[in-house]
């Protein structure tokens, strides 16, 4: 089974000092964004100073606004083209330019922990695993549903994990495209430290294995929310 929720990943850097980024993203930005189609909600998350795992590639693309749809983005495209044509959005001459958009479509149903509270999202942080893998397909999504998300899942303070890939939606004008393969976003309660130090127990300890078919290093990248979750309707 597989969930319909889309995500909508913006990655930035600024120029400005960063309460007039804040300012502007919270108070004009994500409120314009929030009418469009299919919006559930947004979040700003940054890097996190927590290490790296061993033996990953660490991945930076600078500040992050997630937005959450409830289906594919394809008129909420439209609507953020629109708005961008027209002038209605106005990308301020301190965003730096062409930032980095990803369209992410799923490819597994949503798996929740035990710390799993859907009205406790503000102070969610983020694990991004990205990777690609030179098996078939149904060999590979049975590997990860059935056995490396449900051991990630016994780390302490999971909320929820879902696995995406690059969706049919084309990109906005103007934006690149990272190509980083498949996604799987593991979201926590608090800090990461716990998260990670289990992770690298199992799998220091042989308790987690990467199959041979995974190709190394898979790219990874930790989240600190930078903002509270903006609910669409709000």
């Amino acid at each position: 089974m597989t969930s319909n929720r889309h995500l909508f990943l913006a990655y930035s850097t600024y120029t400005s000092d960063r309460a007039t980024f804040d300012r502007w993203y919270d108070e004009e930005h994500i409120p314009q964004v929030m009418d469009t189609t299919g919006m559930v909600g947004a979040q700003r998350f940054v890097l996190s100073e927590t290490k790296p795992l061993p033996g990953v590639l660490p991945i930076d693309l600078g500040h992050l606004a997630l937005y959450e749809l409830d289906r594919e983005p394809t008129d909420f495209r439209e609507e953020v083209k629109q708005m961008l044509m027209s002038g209605a959005m106005v990308l301020p001459d301190f965003m730096v330019q062409p930032f980095k958009a990803l369209f992410l479509q799923p490819v597994s149903d949503e798996f929740h922990g035990n710390a799993w509270d859907p009205d406790g999202l503000d102070e969610r942080h983020l694990f991004f695993a990205w990777s690609r893998h030179t098996t078939d397909e149904s060999t590979f999504e049975k590997w990860y549903d059935e056995e490396h998300i449900p051991q990630v899942m016994s780390a302490p303070g999971m909320l929820r994990a879902q696995r995406f890939r690059m969706g049919a939606t084309k990109p906005l004008p103007g934006v690149e495209v990272p190509d980083l393969g498949h996604l799987a976003l593991y979201e926590l309660r608090g800090s990461l430290e716990g998260f990670r130090a289990e992770v690298k127990r199992m799998l220091m300890s042989g308790e987690m294995v990467l199959p041979d078919y995974m190709v190394q290093p898979f790219g990874a990248t930790f989240m600190a929310p930078a903002a509270r979750w903006s609910p669409a309707g709000r």
